[in-house]
This record gives structure tokens, sequence and C-alpha cells, in this order.
């Protein structure tokens, strides 16, 4: 990737590239500010969008020890500890982690044809993926620095995550299936990240990668406002399909299935629109009764919340 070396404060350098298909000719697209805590000022970021695969990128992104400073805690913008019971509760009110944990493992299993009964679970966060591997039958390794989440991660499995960022992970074996859910638009890079990962897997092994769609309804309704996609300064890549397919294919993988997931919580819209009572209840009835048939037409439109995409390493 083409670096200018300009670095302030905590702001990293600026990218002259897409992140994903490393095109040159990436335009500005919006601006957007964040507000972490109430303690912290107020910062701004820059969105740009590549012309060629329609990838998004903070430019600058926020500088690395910024990032690590958040992620020793959490991934998952926690700003203080949670008990499994907490996350389970939440699961039950509204399937989400879970349902992705069960279907992604299961997918990249039936995938994996490489023998390799190991995997590999990078930012594990609470631990549902480890959880659903080790239920398929697979060894497992699992890497995460959230000091919150890795809590959670114990009471689930009974051991805990190595606390370590991907960067500095090393393996001795090679794995069958590596897990990479919600962490791609997280690294500042990916280029490197992908690479990494095909130098892990074994040959025909299978990378299940979840990422938010930056060609998600959410992101053309609400624009800077979507928090699913736009979550800075955490994520730092907003990726395509064509974006994600391509930095997948350039670095030696084969892909082999593509989903879009669409889920939106009954509660979502009338919290929205600042509904109450009644009036949210009926709301939060139609919500979950169109639920489905919703999802299926964003999905088909490409306009689904989240990409999953299953890459085998040729």
């Amino acid at each position: 990737m083409i670096y200018t070396s300009v670095v302030s404060g905590v702001y990293g350098d600026i990218l002259q590239e897409c992140v994903a298909c490393r095109n040159p000719h990436i335009r500005y697209w919006r601006k957007k500010n964040f507000h972490y805590t109430d303690g912290e000022a107020q910062k701004e970021f820059h969105i740009y969008r590549c012309a060629n695969c329609g990838t998004g990128f903070l430019n600058r992104p926020p500088h690395k020890q910024w990032l690590q400073a958040i992620y020793q805690y959490s991934g998952q913008a926690l700003t203080q500890a949670i008990t499994l019971a907490e996350v389970l509760a939440r699961e039950t009110e509204f399937p989400n982690c879970t349902a992705d944990a069960s279907r992604m493992t299961e997918r990249a299993s039936q995938l994996n044809r490489s023998g390799n009964r190991q995997a590999l679970d990078i930012g594990s966060g609470f631990g549902f993926c480890t959880h659903s591997l080790r239920k398929l039958g697979y060894r497992t390794v699992s890497i995460n620095p959230g000091q919150y989440e890795n809590a959670v991660f114990r009471e689930l499995n009974g051991d805990e995550p190595l606390p370590v960022v991907f960067e500095d992970y090393h393996a001795a074996e090679p794995f069958g299936i590596v897990m990479l859910s919600q962490v791609l638009e997280h690294l500042l890079e990916p280029e490197q990240a992908i690479a990494k990962v095909g130098g892990l897997l074994a040959q025909n092994g299978v990378l299940a990668c979840a990422v938010p769609n930056y060609h998600s309804v959410l992101v053309k309704l609400l624009g800077t406002k979507d928090n699913a996609c736009l979550w800075i300064p955490e994520h730092v890549n907003y990726f395509t399909e064509k974006g994600l397919t391509t930095l997948l294919e350039r670095n030696g993988f084969n892909v082999v299935k593509v989903e879009q997931i669409t889920r939106i919580p009954a509660k979502a819209l009338s919290k929205r629109l600042g509904l109450q009572g009644k009036s949210a209840a009926v709301m939060d009835a139609l919500t979950q009764r169109w639920q489905n048939p919703f999802a299926r037409l964003m999905n088909a439109l490409g306009w689904g919340i989240y990409l999953n995409v299953y890459a085998v390493k040729q």
C-alpha cells in the first residue's frame, strides 16, 4: 500500500489508494464526528471511497496506538465489563452473535476440504464462534486483545483466548478453518492481514469472513448516521462485495460463497422514531412481522447489512 508520510496527534497516515483493490482513484465521500466517551473531545474523520470497487475507508485513519488503547478493553464499544448472563439475555431477545457463529462455523466446516481439524478464531469476542467450532469437533486457537470480551469468553468456554492482536500472533501449525468475523473492518492493513491468513491456512482450508456491507440499506438511508458499518473510530474500512472479493482473490483465495445478512431488532424503528406505549408496541409488531420479507428483498438487491464471504486457499 502507498502512503504519504504524515503523522500528527492520534491520526495515522494519509492513504493514496484503495485498501481493498489498491486502485489509486479514490475520492472524498463524507466526514463523520465521534464522541467515544463523555470526557473526550470530539474528533473528526474523513471517509474516502474507491471509484473502482466502491470500498470506503477512513483517510486519515486513527493511529495504531489509539486503536490499541481502545481494543485492550473492547472491540465492541464496551465501556465497562459485562457478564455472560447479560450477553445471553441480549441474545435471547435478539439472536445475533450466536446465530452468526452457528451459521458461519457450519458453513466453513462444510467447505473445509483440507482434512485439517484445527481452527483459528481471530478477534474471538465473546467466544461464540470458538464454542461452535468445538461442538463441531475442531481443536481451536482463539486470539482477542479485549479484556471485557475475554472475561465473557472464559465464562462460556472455560479458558481464555490469547490476549494479542492478530499482527503479533504466530502459529506453529496450519489451520483448516480461520474465522475472521467482524474483524477485517477494524484492521489498518487489511491486505497484510489477508496475506497472513493465507499463510496460516492449510491447502484447501477455508477462511470465513464477515464484515458490514458499505452498500447496505442502512448506509443508503442514514448516511453517516449509520453505526452498523460506519462505526468510528473502530471501523476503519467499509467493504463492498466487489472490494472484499478482489482483496481475497488477489491474495490467492478462491471465493466460493457470498451471503448477505439482514437483521433488524424488533424495537429498532420505534426507538429511532421516539415512540412509546401503544404506538411503540404496534411498530415493534410490524417490524417483527415484515422482518423476513424485508431482509430477503434487501439481500437480493445487494443492500444487506452484513457480508459473509467464504474463501478457499488454492
